[in-house]
């Protein structure tokens, strides 16, 4: 992510791209020199370099290490983006929220389908009425390319905390509703993986609390290429979301028609996405614009993706309902 995130932020004529941070500094030179910005190995680091104060922080580690990297960022009155989730847990998420509030700095998670032209599109068809009342969505999440075994068997993240949480954070938005219950299964697609108890595939049921039900359907291997569709049906008709394809040709001859493959993967599927996401962090540094998506979206997020994972292994419905009742009243 931090290749393309350096990109978007390299491209954008309003940002000035002042460092990359990485311990890694085999890693980090290559985008210290495709970007002409120089290298740091902390943050600390990086503000101690610049005469002038530094306006904010994109951070696109791997999870476990977002909570120290915000709190040093908010410390030194930097606002904030980082990927999804803000943290592994709901409560370390609104926690790490409290100590940027405290400090006056932004805390932007990005969850880049709010910044796709399509999946804005459905939200607006939604919204305005063009369905009726919706009764139930359908999310195909198929992932390319298939990750390495490597990855999968050295503990690759659960599909379901991994490639579940755009999506749930979408719907919610779109029906600006929470998921009262949640029931998710699980399945390896080879006996290496089920050995392992390397869960490749999954599926989950969100229930929400008037009535939609909602079904996401998760795949590590869709060999032909970046499958995501969205599909939301209602009393008055159906609002859709559906693949792009690598180019717009089509061949026609004796043996049918033939298509390209879908995009490659989500740097190509979500890339004007992920730029539009840097302008509105953009927005928010030079005019206060409010981040979009808040705490109890990240938290309630969380909080799904957590009951899917304890419903997977269980086996049993996890009800949600009195927790977000909690929330709200906190």
């Amino acid at each position: 992510m931090g290749h393309i995130r350096a990109k978007a932020l390299y491209g954008n004529p309003r940002i000035h791209l002042c460092g990359i941070v990485d311990t890694n500094t085999e890693q980090g030179q290559t985008l210290s020199e495709l970007y002409r910005t120089p290298l740091f190995v902390s943050i600390e680091e990086a503000i101690a370099a610049h005469q002038s104060p530094l306006d904010g922080v994109v951070i696109s580690t791997p999870t476990p290490t977002h909570e120290s990297l915000i709190i040093e960022a908010a410390q030194n009155n930097l606002s904030i983006f980082t990927e999804k989730p803000v943290d592994e847990t709901a409560e370390k998420t609104s926690t790490l929220f409290q100590i940027c509030n405290n400090q006056n700095v932004n805390l932007c998670c990005g969850f880049q389908r709010r910044f796709d032209s399509s999946y804005q599109a459905l939200f607006h068809q939604v919204n305005s009425g063009a369905i009726g009342n919706p009764l139930a969505a359908s999310i195909f999440f198929g992932d390319h390319p298939v990750p390495s075994r490597q990855f999968l068997l050295q503990g690759g993240a659960n599909i379901i905390s991994d490639c579940s949480a755009h999506d749930v954070d979408f719907i919610r938005w779109v029906l600006n509703d929470e998921v009262a219950s949640v029931y998710a299964v699980g399945t390896s697609s080879d006996d290496e993986l089920r050995r392992k108890n390397v869960i490749d595939n999954a599926t989950m049921l969100l229930k929400f609390s008037r009535g939609a039900n909602v079904t996401i359907t998760l795949s590590r291997g869709a060999n032909f290429g970046y499958d995501q569709r969205c599909e939301f049906f209602g009393t008055e008709g159906m609002a859709t979301v559906n693949n792009i394809a690598e180019n717009s040709s089509e061949l026609a001859n004796e043996t049918g028609l033939h298509r390209p493959k879908w995009q490659h993967s989500f740097p190509q599927r979500f890339d004007a996405a992920f730029a539009q996401e840097m302008d509105a962090f953009a927005d928010t540094l030079l005019y206060g614009t409010p981040w979009p998506i808040k705490e109890i979206d990240c938290v309630e997020v969380q909080r799904v993706c957590d009951a899917a994972l304890e419903s997977c292994e269980t086996s049993q419905i996890v009800h949600l309902y009195r927790e977000i009742e909690k929330f709200t009243e906190a």
